[in-house]
């Protein structure tokens, strides 16, 4: 299945994700989101680093991915992850 003008597969998406530190259920979220081109938010309490988030980012700019994400530090050791769909 392709999800993006740059014919980068879902599975190769997800296992990028999972190279940069995402836990596998925020890699596969992340990944849906992209393929149905819609804003979405999850909450977890799986941690992310900065670095991870900033890596996250970019390779959703520089493939044109169509969203970008968004991750907060909330109360008990909890993040919200949020995605919005690029105006184009």
């Amino acid at each position: 299945m392709e999800i993006n003008p740059n014919k980068l597969g879902i599975n190769k998406v997800m296992e990028t994700f999972r190279g940069y530190g995402l836990s596998q259920l925020d890699s596969e979220l992340l990944a849906d989101c992209i393929n149905v081109q819609k804003a979405c938010s999850w909450q977890n309490n799986e941690e992310i680093t900065d670095e991870a988030i900033a890596k996250t980012k970019e390779f959703l700019s520089q493939n044109q991915l169509g969203v970008t994400v968004e991750v907060t530090p909330a109360r008990f050791g909890k993040y919200i992850w949020e995605t919005t769909k690029v105006k184009q």
